[in-house]
């Protein structure tokens, strides 16, 4: 397939097929099993019959541009490393065409291109020679390479010998100061330090701005976000979304959050009895300014959390407790009348109570409120009952251990001193 000049890269129809627990693949076996195929059902061989297909990836359509940065987002096993292999020829599609426009330099797994028992040095050679560079090429650029790779005294030393970060140094240092067209760089990152992340987002940046297609696979969001303008949202060896990186990380932090949210309804099997019964909350109601005029709300904007219940008779000091919760279990707030000192008297019949957030500061995520009625003081529990799943768009990603619990309302202040 022929493609323009500014595309760089181009996946048409893609699909890439793994027989699982086939044990035996000597070309003896190989031809015989496909001789028996041939000759159809009757002499097919057990061992094929018994074979688990895997579609790693499924009917892949997409293309980039030259200049462009594209990040892959997903799950493990959702196919973004089997694209990669795809694009570097690691691997070979089983159906689609694949089309490539300019020069590929992969990073892709640990140490690979690299040789044992060679040092630094001669690695440098031969992984450049790999990535089709000229011998010439190579010297007029290896001091460049050492240097950024900051492993000078141990460039004589077999790389066998090397740390892993070692390791990630001068594979990234031997990919990115080739200046290749196209660049894919695949979760090795993550193994160096900051200050190393730090320069080869800048260098990533440096390349990009010369040209440079990267296709850029990390579970670390931040540093997706900084580097890659468009991303694909894969799952189950299929795109699932695709756009800005913003809109398709808001989709995947959704949609983890959702099935966080199913394996805690799965393992929570906790529902009290009503101790009293003299009370039933009938309903719970989360109310607020939707986000796209949906069920998500707006982490900056307030809330009313409203309870209905259902009383067989008046009771003049009651209490109530509300627990929000998000969807890995962890309780991010509770708010109670007798804390606020709110004074909470119930009649007889129906009617409800109500407490608001202003604002919500939840950061973005999936949750659900606990509502508890219970006699003065929280002494005897007089019924309780757990609201429907709600969504939280925020600023922040919840996903992100590092990012906390909640968004607090703030102002910034900056002086300088004279």
């Amino acid at each position: 397939m022929n493609i323009t000049k500014e595309i760089a890269v181009d996946f048409d129809n893609v699909s890439k097929k793994y027989h699982l627990g086939r044990t035996r693949t000597s070309l003896l076996r190989s031809f015989s099993n496909s001789m028996k195929s041939l000759l159809g059902p009757k002499f097919r061989s057990s061992q094929i019959d018994q074979d688990q297909v895997l579609w790693a990836v499924r009917d892949i359509n997409f293309h980039l541009k030259h200049g462009e940065s594209l990040a892959l987002i997903g799950k493990n096993g959702a196919g973004k490393s089997t694209l990669l292999k795809l694009l570097a020829s690691i691997t070979r599609p089983t159906m689609g065409n694949i089309s490539v426009n300019g020069r590929i330099s992969a990073l892709i797994e640990l140490g690979s291109g690299f040789h044992g028992d060679l040092t630094g040095r001669e690695n440098v050679f031969l992984n450049g020679a790999v990535l089709g560079m000229k011998r010439k090429e190579i010297k007029k650029r290896y001091d460049e390479i050492v240097a950024f790779s900051e492993i000078e005294d141990f460039i004589d030393t077999p790389v066998k010998r090397y740390s892993s970060g070692m390791l990630v140094r001068l594979g990234f240092a031997v990919a990115a100061c080739i200046e290749p067209e196209i660049l894919l760089v695949d979760e090795v990152l993550a193994v160096g330090d900051a200050a190393f992340r730090e320069k080869c987002l800048l260098r990533i940046k440096k390349l990009l701005d010369k040209g440079t297609s990267l296709i850029f696979v990390s579970h670390n969001i931040n540093m997706i976000e900084a580097v890659c303008s468009s991303a694909l949202y894969l799952k189950s060896g299929q795109i699932v979304d695709r756009g800005n990186v913003k809109s398709v990380i808001a989709a995947y932090e959704k949609d983890l959050h959702e099935e966080r949210a199913r394996k805690y309804d799965a393992s929570d099997r906790s529902n009290p009895d009503t101790l009293a019964g003299d009370v039933n909350i009938s309903k719970i109601e989360i109310t607020g300014k939707n986000v796209n005029n949906g069920n998500e709300l707006s982490a900056d904007q307030p809330v009313e959390i409203r309870v209905y219940y259902s009383a067989d008779r008046g009771l003049d000091e009651a209490a109530a407790v509300l627990r929000i919760t998000r969807s890995d279990g962890l309780t991010c707030c509770m708010v109670r009348t007798v804390v606020d000192r709110y004074p909470l008297s119930l009649h007889q019949g129906d009617g409800h109570f109500s407490v608001t957030l202003e604002p919500l500061q939840l950061i973005g995520g999936k949750y659900f409120v606990d509502a508890y009625i219970s006699t003065a003081h929280d002494l005897v529990l007089l019924d309780n009952k757990r609201s429907e799943w709600f969504f939280v768009q925020g600023d922040a990603l919840s996903f992100e251990e590092q990012s906390g619990v909640f968004e607090p309302f703030r102002k910034w202040s900056h002086d300088t001193v004279k």
